[in-house]
Parts: C-alpha cells; sequence; structure tokens
C-alpha cells in the first residue's frame, strides 16, 4: 500500500514539474543556456516533458534587443544553479518540489525584473534603419621636397612626386613631358586622381590668344571668374585625347577675398559602350566624373590642384576626402628662379 502510494505520488509530481518548467521557460528570455541549465538540473522532469517545453517555447526573437546585459544577469543565474547542483552532487538527495519550484521562480524572477528593468529589451530595433555609418577616410600630409606646396591626400592613395628635369615643367613656357603637371596621387582600382600643375600665368593667357598686361597677382584684375575657370579647365583637356564633355558646374565658382584663389567644379560624362552590362554591374546607364579644383596665384605662376573621382564614389566618403584634399592645398611662396 505504501508502495502504491509513493509511486502514485511520483506520477503526479513529474506532470507538475513539467508544467512549472514550462512557465519558467516562457517566462524567460529564451537564451539557451537558460533552457539548457532546467534541463540539466532538474532531473524530476522527463526527457520526454522537455521536448514538450521546447516545441511550446516562441521561437528566438527576430530583432536586435539588449542582450548583453541578459546574458551577463543568465550567466550570473547559471553559477549560482552550477553551484547548486554541486551541491546536491556532494550530500544526500534532500530536494523536494518546493526546493525545485523555489529554483524556477528564482530564476523567472530574475529574467522579469530584467524585461521590466532594461527599457531596450522589450523594444524592438528596425534593423533596416539602423546603417552602418561610413568611416571617414584616413589623410596623411605631403610636403614638397622642393617646398612648392603642401597637400593632406587619402593615406591610401600613391603618391608620384616629379623631379626628374625633362618632367618639371619649364619655368618660362610651363611645358614639359607630363604638361605642367608636377605631382600625382591617387587610387587606379576606384579610378581618383589628385594632380597638381605649375605654369605662368602669362603662358596660360597667350596660349589663348589673350595679351597678357597690367596686374596678374589676383583673379579679378585677370579677368571674370568663371571665364578663367572655364579657361584652366579646357587647358587641362586638351591634352587629354577625344572630344571634351566637361560642364564647368558654375553655381560653384568662388573667389577667395585676396583675390589670388579660385575655386570650381566640373562634371564630365564618361563614354559607355555597352550600357546594358553597366546595369548589369553597377546598377546605373550613364557614368560622370566628378572633379573639383583650385587654382592658386603665386610668384607670376599658377598653381592648380585637381581631385576627381566617379560620381557614385565623389557622393560618399571619398568625395569628402577629395575635397578636404583640395580645400589643405597650399603653394609656397618661392624665390622668382622657378622651380
Amino acid at each position: 500500500m505504501m508502495g502504491r502510494q509513493h509511486h502514485h505520488h511520483r506520477r503526479h509530481t513529474q506532470p507538475c514539474t513539467i508544467y512549472l518548467a514550462i512557465i519558467s521557460c516562457l517566462l524567460l528570455t529564451h537564451d539557451t543556456p537558460l533552457l539548457s541549465v532546467l534541463a540539466g538540473n532538474y532531473n524530476q522532469a522527463s526527457a520526454k516533458g522537455f521536448r514538450f517545453v521546447a516545441a511550446f517555447a516562441p521561437p528566438p526573437p527576430t530583432h536586435v534587443t539588449s542582450r548583453l546585459r541578459s546574458f551577463d544577469l543568465a550567466a550570473t543565474a547559471d553559477d549560482r544553479i552550477e553551484s547548486e547542483e554541486l551541491e546536491y552532487k556532494s550530500g544526500d538527495y534532500v530536494h523536494s518540489r518546493r526546493s525545485t519550484f523555489q529554483k524556477i521562480s528564482r530564476v523567472s524572477a530574475a529574467s522579469l525584473a530584467l524585461l521590466s528593468s532594461s527599457p531596450t529589451a522589450t523594444k524592438a530595433i528596425d534593423v533596416s534603419s539602423v546603417a552602418a555609418s561610413p568611416q571617414p577616410v584616413e589623410m596623411k600630409l605631403f610636403t614638397d621636397p622642393q617646398s612648392l606646396f603642401v597637400v593632406n591626400v587619402p593615406k591610401r592613395f600613391y603618391t608620384l612626386r616629379r623631379t626628374a628635369k625633362g618632367d618639371m615643367p619649364d619655368p618660362k613656357t610651363g611645358k614639359g613631358r607630363r604638361g605642367g603637371t608636377i605631382f600625382t596621387a591617387g587610387d587606379m582600382a576606384k579610378a581618383e586622381v589628385i594632380a597638381i600643375e605649375r605654369y605662368p600665368t602669362f603662358v596660360m593667357l597667350e596660349d589663348e590668344g589673350i595679351t597678357p598686361s597690367g596686374d596678374l597677382s589676383t583673379f579679378p584684375s585677370i579677368g571674370d571668374s568663371i571665364t578663367l575657370a572655364t579657361l584652366l579647365y579646357l587647358r587641362r583637356e586638351r591634352d587629354k585625347p577625344g572630344q571634351s564633355r566637361t560642364t564647368l558646374l558654375k553655381d560653384t565658382v568662388t573667389v577667395s577675398e585676396d583675390g589670388k584663389t579660385l575655386s570650381f567644379m566640373l562634371k564630365a560624362e564618361i563614354d559607355v559602350q555597352k550600357p546594358e552590362l553597366l546595369m548589369e554591374q553597377m546598377g546605373v546607364t550613364e557614368l560622370f566624373r566628378i572633379t573639383t579644383a583650385k587654382a592658386t596665384l603665386v610668384d607670376g605662376q599658377i598653381m592648380a590642384i585637381w581631385a576627381s573621382a566617379l560620381s557614385q564614389d565623389f557622393d560618399g566618403p571619398d568625395g569628402k576626402a577629395l575635397q578636404e584634399t583640395v580645400e589643405s592645398f597650399r603653394a609656397l611662396e618661392q624665390q622668382p628662379t622657378g622651380a
């Protein structure tokens, strides 16, 4: 009779424990470590019962929640239960249905306290709206070894300062094997280029059929700013093969207060042979190159910097870096002996 009652008591105890485990799991934050602890420590629930719990447990949340603090609390609960389990293994079996219920209740209460105290734990975050902010381009300072200029350029860019006698532009004509270019930097993989030119002011005017006269020390004294910006970019485009499809963005033309610096931007359309292939690879059917430029008058010379990139790159961090490069450019005064 005693054995039958004991058997009857165990038969009712086991479902009760399973139901308590179900309630606890539903209250938890669905962290796998906690569920594993319950399954490993409370052996009064059968394997079949825990399979039942897992089947009815809600799926893991698909949104981002504050899981770091939840994990810390879960780890604390795991450590406490693990220490109690070690005590259980080292001593006599004294766990009753009441002690089991107390353990489950402590874990459930801790999880509920976490959910109520952390506002971000219960608040879903739209991951699609949280875009990773682009990192700024790291820059480096380049100081001209001949002390003609200083400029900041993106650190990843290669730099080439032309020093060979034939490569340097002639002080009188402003022409050399590389035209008037004395410095080049860029990232060929992304078609981003920086170039610095140097040539006499009167040479540019003579090449355009203009007789230089009067004060040539400031741009306003030479002529209209938009006209001068056009002459500058046409001189540069003249050395390029093919027909120029570059447009001066007139609303970007500005002159500094001292009249010695002229800034402007250009937009050039690039010929595309296979628009459908371009659409497949880049999602566009047209390509444009954006150029930001600045010309400075110093010691009877024009020193101009040009920085360009494809429009889709110019609209991002690379464009800001190129604009920073142009703004940082400083032409240094020299003795009239030339470069």
